[in-house]
């Protein structure tokens, strides 16, 4: 296993993903009404959102806690999963989890950064986890695994449970 990425890696992998900040796939998410029972649990929970753009979860649900992580500040996905306990926190992203977004400059040495990026994300986001995830893009279920209910498809992702400890 590669040792993991230093800040200033993570800081300069930043810069290579498609900006999202005017994009929302939350819309075409929090209409679909089997997720409802999952978003209401929003609630009585901490909550982190991986790139939330224009339409944060937390504008349509209360949420316990929330936190957002935006790349360009400093305060990615990884480097916020990072500083958080094992199981403590619903982990929400809709559109991040996508090779257009995080592999939008293709070339082997950035490209190797960043897959080294998205695999230790999806590292934490499964840490962090609990009771679950929802994680929404057109490569979610690539890298995030099978999801226990699919948003559309397997490959988009949808609602991820922690993974029993052995």
């Amino acid at each position: 296993m590669a040792e993991p990425l230093t800040q200033k890696q993570i800081f300069a992998v930043q810069f290579l993903w498609h900006q999202m900040s005017d994009t929302s796939y939350f819309e075409t998410v929090v209409r679909m009404t089997r997720l409802v029972p999952y978003f209401a649990q929003l609630k009585h929970h901490p909550v982190v959102e991986i790139g939330p753009g224009k339409n944060p979860v937390t504008n349509h649900f209360p949420c316990k806690e929330y936190r957002s992580a935006e790349a360009r500040y400093r305060e990615d996905g990884l480097s916020v999963l990072k500083t958080m306990d094992d199981r403590s926190a619903i982990v929400v992203s809709f559109g991040v989890i996508d090779d257009d977004v995080l592999l939008s400059t293709r070339n082997a040495i950035t490209e190797s950064l960043t897959t080294r990026y998205i695999d230790e994300l999806v590292q934490e986001i499964q840490r962090v986890m609990n009771p679950f995830a929802i994680i929404f893009g057109q490569d979610a279920g690539k890298y995030m695994g099978t999801p226990a209910m699919p948003i559309i498809s397997d490959e988009s992702g949808g609602l991820y449970f922690p993974k029993e400890s052995k």
